[in-house]
């Protein structure tokens, strides 16, 4: 178990990989458990903060389950005071980090180096998987040069899986794939490519996702809270 409030980062310098829904799901998985949440959208394009206002104005601010803040990943110091602002809040249970796909933002370095969790989607193609894990040594080389400092765990996910799609060959490189990235963290359960996923909503979870996510989720929660009890009771919710 980790102690709260709990920082957790999705991130890959390969744009496209899910990062930003992933984030928005796993908030709305962790409102099911009763875990008290905030998401900070450091993304270049804010998508999670448009999507907050086209659901506040569908459903209005009593809806609203947990807070959604836009924040530039530019200002390396300004960085560094928002993580140890985060990590001394005692009203959050977990922070949810949509970062930038990208490396060149200043900020990333103090992200990454205080986050508590790093999760790294991907998907098995020949430029993902490359980029991937340039991104996983990155992160290597990062621990390494601040020693102690960084003790984030890693849960690398294998999302928007297409099991119809590769041909023999790629389907030897796909599992010689998920070997190599296991030496940098836990690789999990694969999350199937579904149009259910090709949209979210930060009120509650749509129609259908709670299935499709929910084996990789609960090993991520188990990290950081050391098994599967709920945080506090509370009702699920989804919406169409």
């Amino acid at each position: 178990m980790i102690q709260t409030p709990v920082i957790v980062t999705f991130a890959n310098q390969k744009g496209g990989v899910g990062k930003t829904t992933l984030c928005v799901t796993f908030a709305n998985y962790l409102v099911t458990k009763g875990v008290r949440a905030v998401v900070i959208d450091c993304d270049f394009q804010h998508s999670i903060m448009k999507c907050r206002k086209a659901d506040i104005k569908k459903y209005g601010e009593e809806a609203v389950p947990y807070d959604v803040l836009a924040y530039e990943a530019n200002d390396k110091q300004a960085m560094t005071v928002l993580m140890e602002k985060l990590h001394n809040d005692p009203s959050i249970d977990v922070v949810l980090m949509d970062s930038p796909g990208s490396l060149k933002a200043e900020g990333l370095i103090p992200m990454f180096v205080n986050s508590d969790i790093i999760v790294v989607p991907f998907h098995y193609d020949l430029v993902t998987v490359p980029s991937t894990a340039s991104f996983l040594m990155f992160i290597d080389r990062l621990r390494k040069a601040v020693g102690g400092q960084m003790k984030a765990r890693l849960f690398i996910v294998p999302n928007l899986h297409d099991g119809r799609v590769g041909k023999r060959s790629e389907l030897e490189l796909w599992e010689n794939t998920g070997k190599t990235f296991a030496n940098y963290g836990l690789v999990t359960d694969k999350i199937p490519k579904r149009a259910d996923m090709e949209r979210f909503s930060t009120v509650a979870e749509l129609d259908m996702q709670a299935g499709i996510v929910s084996s990789v989720f609960d090993k991520i929660y188990a990290g950081i809270f050391g098994d599967g009890t709920p945080k506090r009771h509370k009702p699920s919710m989804t919406i169409a």
